[in-house]
């Protein structure tokens, strides 16, 4: 994966790194809080490819199962944002909200995971919404199980999934670690007006 879109000046990578790190420490803070438990989180990083859907083939390519919950952003902050867990971290999630994953995965366990999805995705819209000064907008959370491509592809078309803001956490505190990652990913064509606005505040 490259480290720079070729259509976005270094600047402007810059201010999309900070927006994404600002609504994901908002984000992780609340999921953290409806845990109990502390989450530590990574420095945001810039994912890019050249074809639609390489962030979907990137997730596939590290192997194993995951869990993914996605909500679709609407208006400045077009796109989608998905929190991404390989199975068994998020089993454990599912576990520390009270739904145990032992004998399966139940509705109440996937409920569970949608909600922490929404609750992600409220912080991080709120965080950001404040930075531009704006009213921003989400729709409700969608769930996938599987290979990290399936599962992309299951939740954001292949044709808005070239890029992504990623933003890696995890937690070590008892009863078990845990990991994750938050995905960003922006509408082609439509990082413009949002760049502006960061540029505005």
């Amino acid at each position: 994966m490259s480290s720079l879109p070729e259509t976005l000046l270094p600047e402007e990578v810059d201010a999309l790194q900070e927006m994404a790190s600002v609504g994901c420490g908002q984000a992780l803070s609340s999921l953290g809080r409806l845990m109990r438990r502390r989450l530590d989180m990574d420095v945001t990083e810039t994912w890019a490819g050249r074809s639609p859907g390489a962030i979907a083939d990137f997730m596939g390519a590290l192997g194993g199962n995951l869990v993914a919950v996605a909500v679709h952003l609407e208006g400045l902050l077009a796109g989608h944002l998905v929190l991404a867990l390989p199975e068994g971290d998020a089993g454990r999630l599912a576990d520390a909200l009270g739904f145990p994953v032992a004998e399966g995965w139940s509705a109440m366990a996937e409920s569970a995971l949608m909600e922490s999805g929404n609750i992600v995705g409220s912080a991080f819209v709120s965080a950001v919404a404040q930075m531009v000064k704006q009213q921003l907008l989400l729709s409700v959370p969608r769930l996938a199980r599987g290979g990290g491509r399936e599962c992309l592809d299951a939740l954001v078309a292949r044709e808005a999934g070239a890029v992504a803001l990623a933003t890696r956490f995890s937690c070590r505190e008892p009863p078990g670690p845990l990991e994750g990652l938050i995905l960003f990913m922006p509408e082609p064509g439509q990082m413009r007006p949002l760049l502006q606005a960061l540029e505005r505040r």
